[in-house]
């Protein structure tokens, strides 16, 4: 297996509203050749989402258009962690944002790069007896303007959306896997 060693890093910051950080990494490997991998993410960044159940056990989904694939997706809500942000809290704190809803409670299921040039660890977890909020979700500006909803789902979709690319969070539902087949029983 060919040693990497990293030679140079450039970072730029791209996007006009919504900025996003783009690194760019030179490495060279021991028998000379170079090497170079356009990243995303702020190196050591962190973020998660929450695979979230009702009481009734509906799965608790954002339907928002997501710009990659140019389609509206099923997504789990999720996103950036605050600097120091304890991983659960901010997890719990993206599930209360982006649908009003409030975990009983929470299970870790693991980290994920999310892809090969993604240079954040995104942090899973499964939320039970998650019950709505009194005021509702708290979109942000281009959440509210793009009509992200919040929409419950069976476990059964949730599982085909991950095998038929309706969703951009497959992993949650690969390490829940199993609970999730149980709790459909």
């Amino acid at each position: 297996m060919k040693k990497f060693t990293r030679t140079e890093t450039i970072r730029q910051t791209v996007g006009l509203r919504f900025k996003h950080d783009i690194v760019i990494k030179k490495f060279r490997t021991e028998d000379g050749l170079e090497h170079e991998f356009t990243t995303w993410g702020n190196e050591g960044g962190r973020a998660g989402a929450v695979l979230a159940l009702t009481p009734d056990k509906q799965v608790v989904t954002v339907r928002q258009f997501r710009a990659g694939p140019e389609r509206w997706m099923y997504d789990i809500p999720g996103g950036g962690f605050e600097k120091g942000e304890d991983p659960e809290a901010g997890a719990r704190r993206e599930l209360a944002e982006e649908t009003g809803y409030r975990p009983g409670s929470m299970t870790f299921l693991g980290t994920s790069s999310r892809d090969g040039y993604c240079n954040m660890t995104w942090y899973f977890y499964l939320a039970t007896d998650c019950v709505p909020l009194e005021q509702g979700a708290v979109l942000d500006a281009e959440e509210l303007e793009q009509g992200a909803e919040t929409q419950l789902i069976s476990i059964a979709q949730l599982i085909a959306n991950a095998k038929t690319d309706k969703m951009s969070d497959p992993h949650a539902v690969l390490m829940a896997y199993d609970t999730l087949k149980e709790l459909m029983k």
